[in-house]
């Protein structure tokens, strides 16, 4: 288990533990089979990165160990969100699928040459083969779908708020997974930072990239709240709410004695924009200028703010003891 730890992606596989949780919250009504279905499908394929093991020597034995110990830890937190609900037809269905997950001895994918003809993959993935696309936007793009996932999580339980007994039982887990997912994001941006810099490029630079990519959040949420609700001002308040995200996670990771001062001016804005939401009755229209105008100021001064932080410190992640 020690050496699953070590060589684990728990960073991303806490998302997954996160949406098991609170699937079955969302099996109601016709559709009530799809998250059930998406659960099993879940438990069913999720595997350890096997260029891991390669890198240290180790077989296909140890990978599937490791492999049925992840699908076990899988099917319980599907099954726990499922006691939630007394959703009880679906505990039988998870049951089988999890037996035949650990059952079945899967063949890892190996990377390297091959005499077939097909060429090794590059490892660069989607992204632009460049310092930037490998640096900051690889990196930086699964952080940001983390914090998309946390937003989603708040959506989902929001919309189905009646059933309070969901955060009773399942709110202490929420809460532990949610600490972790904010603890790999902020632990990605300061890598990512660290390895920018130290390959060349410049503390600017890193920020535009970074303020382009901020907007992740903000998209993926107004995306999905509008595509499960009518209401605009529902709408543009997450929007507000997701402005937020990027600015004050980055601001917290890179917080240092130099760049206070833009700390406390970030920190005036969302306080004189909680007050502005809550004491007076603007339009949706209002609501959703008021959030472009935050993210605006923040990606302006975000360069200044990086100039001045302090790339090899601990920062926020440090004190979690991610980086």
């Amino acid at each position: 288990m020690k050496l699953l730890w070590y060589l684990g992606d728990w960073w991303s596989w806490s998302f997954f533990f996160l949406a098991l949780l609170v699937m079955p919250v969302m099996a109601e009504g016709t559709w009530s089979a799809l998250p059930v279905i998406a659960s099993v499908a879940l438990v069913s394929s999720l595997e350890p990165n096997f260029q891991k093991y390669q890198l240290v020597g180790l077989g296909s034995r140890i990978w599937n160990e490791h492999r049925r110990i992840l699908v076990a830890l899988l099917a319980l937190a599907a099954a726990a969100g499922a006691l939630t609900v007394q959703l009880w037809w679906a505990l039988p269905v998870y049951a089988v699928a999890a037996v035949w997950a650990m059952y079945r001895s899967a063949t890892p994918k190996r990377s390297g040459y091959t005499t077939v003809g097909v060429q090794p993959s590059s490892g660069f993935g989607w992204f632009p083969h460049n310092l930037a696309g490998q640096t900051i936007y690889r990196p930086q793009a699964k952080a940001w779908c983390g914090a998309c996932l946390a937003q989603m999580i708040g959506l989902v339980l929001y919309q189905y708020e009646d059933a309070a007994s969901v955060l009773e039982f399942l709110g202490i887990f929420i809460w532990v997974l949610t600490v972790v997912l904010l603890g790999a994001v902020l632990g990605s941006l300061r890598k990512s930072l660290r390895e920018y810099t130290v390959m060349g490029g410049s503390r600017r630079d890193w920020a535009l990239h970074t303020a382009v990519l901020g907007l992740i959040p903000v998209l993926a949420a107004i995306s999905i709240s509008a595509a499960l609700t009518n209401d605009s001002e529902l709408v543009t308040a997450i929007a507000l709410l997701s402005a937020t995200c990027a600015p004050v996670l980055v601001t917290l990771e890179f917080l240092g004695t130099k760049n206070w001062y833009l700390f406390i001016l970030y920190a005036v804005l969302i306080a004189g924009i909680v007050v502005i939401y809550v004491q007076t009755p603007i339009s949706a229209i209002a609501t959703f200028f008021l959030a472009v105008a935050f993210y605006a100021v923040w990606a302006l001064t975000l360069p200044s703010y990086i100039r001045r932080a302090n790339v090899h410190g601990g920062g926020m992640s440090g004190w979690m003891g991610v980086s």
